[in-house]
């Protein structure tokens, strides 16, 4: 088995406590975690994660991700084998 990197999009509840999703993201140990502007102000969290491939890790990503505070809608957007 190989790694995939699966890349989740986090919107949040309220901009105003952005910084804060942030902060409790890096409790997921992401490889990489980027802002995206999406419009009017409001910007969304992606967050880049590197598994092993198998069943239901992406799945998994995207429940723990969906608990974090202040997490709105939680989608993963692109999963690429490495």
């Amino acid at each position: 088995m190989g790694q995939v990197a699966v890349v989740i999009k986090i919107m949040p509840e309220d901009m105003s406590k952005f910084e804060q999703l942030k902060k409790d993201a890096v409790s997921l140990n992401p490889y990489k975690m980027q802002e995206q502007p999406v419009a009017f102000g409001i910007v969304a969290l992606m967050l880049t994660f590197v598994v092993e491939d198998g069943a239901g890790g992406a799945d998994l990503l995207e429940e723990k991700a969906s608990k974090l505070p202040n997490a709105s809608n939680v989608e993963v957007v692109s999963m690429d084998r490495l």
